[in-house]
């Protein structure tokens, strides 16, 4: 016991959970003491940054709770060699205004082997650089998804427990990554702490915390209700797809809304059978209380009878769409089953049935006040708002006979560039209504040169040729013009 002492008093033993296995297998009869000294170190720990983490969480809309148990199972409560040497509590690489430190770690190669290796970590100013440098992580994301653990922000977790969660396979691989913080938080009563209890009663997401859980069955969190979010529900018809994200596998799948029911379940893309980037059938719209993002209800076959589930919008990769004012008519095709709808078909909104295109009277022209463009994954599909008649809505181009207009044009925003493919060729100031070009140009007549970078504000899509045209305003100049698609970059 005397050695187990003057070890500890000397720093060679620091007192963590990996510690505290390894001493108390190495001195079974002084288990007691080991311990009363990791809760010594816990609760100095928290005293210690319990304002720095207040001040940090507030800052980004983050569980105080969680940032206070992550610090401390990332640091070993504070004793890890990275954390008293550079106030690094969260284990992150890279480096902090400049400043890095190197520490040797064990990562996977290319060959999916572990080796020893050394990498550089942030060195931080201060205790609170590294609480709040992980807020701006948590908050900002990652440069390829700003939302990517958006699962973490107070207006998406119902609880402390639903964003710890969400921090398992994002932050960490480990399975059981958000059931340890969870253990932690419980365990020392950090939630109280921070005055965040009353959310530790909703475990309806934890599928990893059995143990977490366990330790406070005496605790409120098993005689209270979970805390559930009200979510607003909007209808769409049921027949529109949309293909999922290409980092899809980074968000769960839900039987529920997150958050919304006591019955909540959440399952990976592998255990549904999905490996790939699938189309899959929208039915429902979800947005939770106080947020901006949208839940949507999906299911994998047409069959409106086959199982559905809930995921989160950046798991699912809409079609980007362009709209614009029009003054024309047109004249519908009875004979097809095409459907008229309330938004065009593709909308991250989603679109209800209004009523059929055969319903439309034959021959008859009717208004149209508005374009769009919907960018698929082959081609532009063009839809046009029907404004007269007892049938409002949205049709798409292929169920029409007569359209408003040769050329479909939208408004559309954006930065182009001259390609080294223009040359010498035309820019044109309009089309007339059969869709030939009224007047041309040179680039040189107009002081363009390959490289010109030009501002666009509308695109168009000849019906006869399927080509794309950019609306340009030359430099310096008020002047507008229409040149082709592949004469820009």
């Amino acid at each position: 016991m005397e050695l187990l002492k003057k070890l500890l008093k000397a720093g060679i033993v620091a007192i963590t959970a990996a510690a505290v296995t390894l001493v108390v297998a190495l001195f079974p009869g002084h288990r007691t003491y080991i311990q009363t000294a990791q809760a010594s170190t816990a609760t100095n720990f928290i005293s210690q940054y319990k304002s720095d983490v207040q001040k940090a969480s507030s800052k980004y809309n983050l569980y105080a709770s969680v940032m206070m148990g992550q610090a401390a199972l990332e640091s070993g409560w504070g004793q890890s060699t990275l954390t008293t040497q550079a106030n690094n509590f969260f284990g992150i690489k890279g480096a902090y205004n400049g400043q890095s430190v190197s520490m040797p770690t064990t990562e996977y190669n290319s060959n999916g082997q572990l080796e020893n290796t050394t990498a550089n970590f942030k060195k931080y100013p201060s205790a609170y650089a590294s609480f709040a440098d992980n807020g701006a992580t948590l908050r900002n994301g990652t440069s390829w998804n700003t939302k990517y653990y958006s699962g973490t922000w107070k207006e998406n977790a119902s609880s402390y427990v639903d964003a710890a969660n969400a921090l398992t396979g994002k932050y960490a691989t480990a399975p059981d990554y958000g059931g340890s913080i969870i253990k932690i938080i419980q365990t020392y009563g950090i939630d109280k702490l921070f005055g965040e209890a009353a959310d530790s009663t909703s475990t309806s997401s934890s599928t990893t915390s059995a143990s977490a859980t366990s330790s406070s069955s005496s605790s409120s969190a098993t005689s209270s209700s979970p805390v559930l979010t009200s979510v607003s529900y909007y209808r769409g018809s049921g027949d529109q797809t949309v293909p999922l994200a290409k980092k899809y596998q980074h968000y769960y799948v839900y039987n529920h809304v997150k958050g919304a029911s006591k019955q909540e379940k959440r399952y990976s893309w592998k255990s549904l059978g999905v490996r790939s980037r699938v189309n899959v059938y929208l039915d429902m719209r979800g947005v939770k209380k106080g947020t901006a993002g949208n839940w949507y209800r999906i299911r994998f076959y047409p069959n409106t009878k086959a199982k559905r589930f809930w995921v989160y919008s950046d798991a699912l990769s809409f079609s980007p769409i362009y709209s614009g004012t029009t003054d024309g008519t047109l004249v519908a095709n009875k004979r097809t089953s095409g459907t008229i709808y309330s938004r065009v078909l593709g909308s991250s909104l989603l679109a209800k049935k209004v009523g059929k295109v055969s319903s439309l009277k034959q021959g008859t022209k009717y208004k149209v006040d508005k374009t769009a463009l919907i960018h698929n994954s082959k081609s532009l599909g063009v839809w046009y708002h029907i404004a007269s008649g007892k049938t409002k809505g949205w049709i798409s181009n292929v169920n029409v006979l007569s359209a408003p207009a040769s050329v479909a044009k939208v408004d559309f925003k954006g930065q182009k560039a001259i390609s080294s493919a223009a040359k010498a060729n035309y820019l044109y100031t309009d089309f007339n209504k059969a869709g030939q070009f009224t007047k041309h140009l040179k680039l040189a007549q107009v002081r363009l040169t390959i490289g010109s970078k030009v501002t666009v504000d509308k695109l168009g899509y000849r019906l006869s040729d399927k080509s794309i045209w950019y609306r340009i305003t030359c430099p310096g100049s008020s002047d507008k013009y229409w040149v082709s698609s592949k004469f820009l970059s």
